[in-house]
């Protein structure tokens, strides 16, 4: 489980702070990155504690500063590191700075999950894995990172109720982008699955698992999708603007849960039963 958790996180973390980036700079207040910031930079802090355990090593504030062990700890430690000068960047009058800092943790950020995918290539049992399994954590990472900021950008309406809407769209479209993309890749992992010879067997816990990652990680999904979609229609927004970004941030939570689930759900079935799902 810890690896589940391990890899859920770390790919919240460089998806939901890289998508940053598509916010225009100057239209939130300094505030907002400040709580994304130190959302993202709690959610490094867990990562690194499951990077310790996965590593065999005690959780201690000595481990948590000098164990570093592998290509996959210089990673987290160097994204930590720079999450939290980014963080602290943001209490200084440099917006230059700190957009900066956010656009290069995101590219190290890129590059960490397609290296932190090379571990578990063996555990895989497909063609052309090396590519496919890198390009699933980079695709989870987008959708958790859509789900999360989108959402907390949702809530900032409220602080800022002239916010223009096209922006919570925007967040919803790559939703709903990488959302089509991962349900696409989930097919085509289950075809090759289906081609195989040597298939592990699903269990009836993992016919469970699997359940919920088709109804709860994709349908569930696609139905917040198209009901943020509504909410955000033109119609709803020249009626009641606040209105309808609240309603569509309150579903955009919920969509958070589903996909929080249905990744959790296909990091298990990818790591027990070797097809990307």
């Amino acid at each position: 489980m810890i690896h589940i958790f391990y890899l859920v996180f770390s790919q919240l973390a460089v998806g939901g702070l890289g998508l940053l980036l598509i916010i225009p700079k100057g239209l939130v207040g300094r505030g907002f990155y400040r709580l994304m910031g130190s959302i993202y930079l709690l959610v490094m802090i867990l990562t690194r504690f499951a990077n310790l355990a996965i590593n065999r090593q005690p959780i201690s504030l000595k481990n948590f500063v000098f164990s570093w062990s592998g290509h996959d700890s210089a990673f987290v430690a160097a994204f930590l590191f720079l999450t939290l000068i980014y963080t602290i960047s943001l209490w200084m009058k440099s917006q230059f700075i700190s957009r900066g800092l956010l656009f290069i943790a995101t590219i190290l950020g890129v590059t960490w999950i397609v290296n932190s995918a090379q571990a578990y290539l063996g555990k895989i049992d497909l063609p052309a894995e090396a590519f496919l399994l890198p390009l699933q954590f980079l695709v989870s990472s987008v959708l958790l990172g859509a789900v999360n900021s989108g959402m907390w950008f949702g809530h900032w309406y409220l602080v800022t109720p002239r916010l223009p809407v096209v922006h919570l769209k925007r967040f919803n479209l790559i939703f709903l982008v990488s959302l089509v993309i991962s349900i696409a890749l989930f097919a085509l992992n289950l075809f090759l699955r289906w081609q195989s010879e040597n298939a592990t067997p699903l269990t009836p816990f993992h016919h469970i698992v699997f359940s919920l990652r088709l109804l709860v990680g994709f349908g569930g999904s696609v139905i917040l999708y198209f009901i943020t979609w509504y909410c955000l229609r033109e119609k709803a927004v020249e009626h009641d603007a606040v209105g309808a970004t609240r309603a569509a941030t309150g579903f955009l939570y919920v969509a958070m849960l589903t996909v929080f689930t249905g990744e959790l759900c296909g990091r298990l079935l990818c790591l027990e039963i070797g097809f990307i799902l």
